[in-house]
């Protein structure tokens, strides 16, 4: 396997770094992404980008390139995205229709896996685009070697799994040896009352809605799986 240790400690996370209020660009933990690599300026923890690129290179040598269109987003980015959102649908839903309909692909800022600067979105953000040709070979070829690397797609099809919280992301994938650090710490440390701040904020405890069990827990079983079957090889 191309999986490297992790470079940081991560056994006392600090609550701001779960609900993304950090500053990437300035944190030693953290790595520019190169042009090659990415459409935009990103940045990734060291170890997952040094993991990406293991991946990156094996991919290339059967003709996929995988290339990131996204990457951490820090709480004020992400509440940015939300915002602008929920200010475009509340003006024909109501507030609990309105979040639905934006959980559907993106996350309340303060619960998003792209704050921890584990997780990457390749490629095209469109389910659609990976149903044939070069798509689908892309797709294929993350399927069968991603885990490979320690990466999974945390968002698979709910419809067949029963998974619950957002839709199907064939474009998402987390570096889980990091990511199950950073889910179990959050899942000990953050309470509703630290996700705020941002329009709707008081809607994340709403049992309708209920962001932490939800959608932060609402991963695929294969990924929750992957970890320890890493460690097992």
């Amino acid at each position: 396997l191309g999986i490297s240790p992790n470079s940081t400690p991560y056994d006392d996370i600090e609550k701001k770094q779960l609900v993304g209020k950090i500053t990437y660009n300035k944190d030693k933990n953290f790595s520019a992404v190169e042009e090659a690599y990415c459409t935009k300026p990103t940045y990734l923890l060291k170890e997952v980008y040094d993991n990406f690129k293991k991946m990156h290179e094996a991919a290339k040598k059967e003709g996929v390139k995988l290339v990131i269109v996204s990457g951490t987003r820090n709480f004020e980015e992400q509440k940015s995205i939300w915002n602008r959102k929920f200010q475009a649908n509340i003006k024909t839903l109501d507030t609990i229709s309105c979040i639905k309909k934006i959980l559907l692909f993106s996350s309340m800022p303060s619960t998003s896996r792209h704050h921890w600067g584990t997780d990457i979105d390749l490629i095209n953000l469109n389910n659609s685009y990976f149903e044939k040709g070069q798509g689908l070979k892309e797709y294929t070829w993350l399927k069968n070697n991603a885990s490979k690397f320690g990466f999974c797609q945390v968002y698979d099809d709910k419809k067949q799994t029963n998974r619950t919280g957002y839709e199907l992301e064939k474009w998402h994938w987390s570096y889980l040896p990091t990511a199950k650090l950073f889910l179990k710490q959050y899942k000990e440390k953050i309470t509703y009352k630290d996700i705020n701040n941002f329009i709707g904020s008081s809607y994340a405890s709403n049992k309708k809605i209920d962001m932490i069990n939800n959608f932060v827990e609402g991963i695929s079983k294969d990924c929750q799986n992957l970890f320890e079957t890493l460690l097992d090889i």
